[in-house]
């Protein structure tokens, strides 16, 4: 899903502990939250990572499943309150040979993301660093034996000094034979921004290839954005406006409003058609004096879809 920034420097730190006391330790504020006990049946904890001063980091951290097949139904994902932008669980194509199970990288940057797909996303955010999954009954994301998926974390450091921070994922989980719908992500983007200084404004479209069935819709942009809107464009040449936000707040960037549907919820239930589209228009304020490029800001429509059990990524030039 799915974040924001002041000086663009990029690191990654390697693992320490408290009883650490060497120079670098020494050197990093501990920043490391003591998270409460769960009753998870999965728990992902990258090592801990040193920020540098005033860098924004995103760091991935490569694992493998070995255990049965199951169905993620919930969970939650926690981070710092003052320094977490995210952590998200993403399926990787990266070839164990290549990136042994452990690896530690930097993957700030556009090119660092070709190997890797959404996988389990937060749906419901309870405040800065921490967010949750909830679906509903009878669904799950659909994690096999020997999948290889790797922990992405985002950290945004404001201060002059070198900072030791710990994220953790806690999942919660189902036998797959229980699932009557499989769920995953679905993103429409463009990883091709120049946003240059001042007002600007970009359309995305993008098409869908199959139906989907909707949980949650937002949008997503970092703190030069100013407004955003999703409108779906349907089969009978008729658009409706599903997402509207127009006046951006920074908090968003976090927290971001969602519309949530289904039978039960204010705005029903959504059902898009393969041919059909979304149009996303993202308006920014660059008040810098240089060009941002994606992932520092950036224009998404992020969704949970079902039935699905792969990511739908639609990346626009």
């Amino acid at each position: 899903m799915i974040h924001s920034f002041f000086l663009f420097l990029f690191a990654c730190g390697e693992e320490t502990s408290k009883d650490d006391t060497s120079s670098e330790a020494i050197q990093a504020v501990d920043h490391r939250e003591t998270y409460p006990e769960t009753d998870a049946q999965l728990i992902f904890s990258p090592p801990d990572y040193e920020i540098p001063p005033y860098a924004d980091v995103q760091t991935c951290w490569y694992t493998t499943y070995t255990g049965e097949d199951v169905a993620i139904i919930g969970g939650s994902f926690r981070q710092s309150e003052q320094f977490g932008h995210h952590v998200i669980l993403m399926r990787t194509r990266a070839d164990e040979d290549d990136v042994p199970d452990g690896t530690i990288e930097d993957c700030s940057e556009t090119g660092d993301m070709t190997d890797m797909d959404p996988f389990v996303l937060p749906s419901n955010p309870e405040r800065v660093g921490l967010t949750h999954l909830e679906l509903p009954e009878g669904m799950g994301n659909k994690l096999k034996n020997g999948q290889r998926i790797l922990v992405q974390s985002h950290h945004v450091n404001y201060t002059g000094d070198t900072i030791l921070v710990n994220d953790r994922i806690e999942l919660q989980t189902a036998p797959v034979d229980g699932i009557d719908n499989f769920v995953a992500p679905l993103a429409h983007t463009s990883t091709n921004l120049n946003i240059e200084p001042g007002l600007q404004t970009r359309e995305i479209t993008c098409v869908f290839e199959e139906d989907h069935n909707f949980l949650y819709l937002l949008g997503h942009m970092h703190e030069w954005g100013t407004s955003i809107s999703i409108d779906y464009n349907k089969e009978d040449g008729s658009v409706e406006r599903l997402y509207d936000i127009p006046e951006w707040d920074v908090l968003y960037r976090d927290i971001p409003p969602i519309i949530r549907f289904g039978s039960d919820t204010e705005y029903g239930e959504l059902q898009v058609k393969a041919g059909e589209s979304f149009t996303t228009t993202c308006n920014w304020n660059n008040n810098t004096d240089e060009t941002l490029h994606f992932p520092h800001e950036m224009c998404v429509a992020t969704a949970l879809v079902y039935p699905a059990t792969i990511a739908m990524i639609c990346d626009v030039d």
